[in-house]
Formats: structure tokens, C-alpha cells, sequence
């Protein structure tokens, strides 16, 4: 975890730029349109849930 924390901050120097888009773009006003785009119908019961739509369009 250290390991972690110690890059993280060091990104964060260096000026990232994924930190500076997160800043910059309010990923929020995309779940309207995503959510319309993407649903799907059940096939059926059960099954995994869908992955969150927003963060599948950052990654």
C-alpha cells in the first residue's frame, strides 16, 4: 500500500494529465446519454449487474 500511495504522489507531481481531465470534465453529464445508449433488456433472472456506465466510458 505504501508502494502505491508513494507513486500516486509522485504522478501527482509529475502533473498527470488523467488527474488533470478528472478536474476538467464533469463525467456526470455523460451517464444520460450512456444509460440511453447502452441499456439492454434482461434475457433473463439473474446474472452479474452491469458495470457502471460512466466509468466503463472513462476507461
Amino acid at each position: 500500500m505504501l508502494y502505491e500511495t508513494e507513486r500516486l504522489r509522485k504522478l501527482s507531481e509529475l502533473s498527470d494529465s488523467l488527474e488533470k481531465l478528472n478536474k476538467s470534465i464533469t463525467w456526470e453529464d455523460f451517464r444520460k446519454p450512456l444509460t440511453k445508449a447502452m441499456k439492454k433488456e434482461a434475457k433473463g433472472p439473474g446474472g452479474r449487474p452491469a458495470y457502471d456506465y460512466v466509468m466503463m466510458f472513462k476507461i
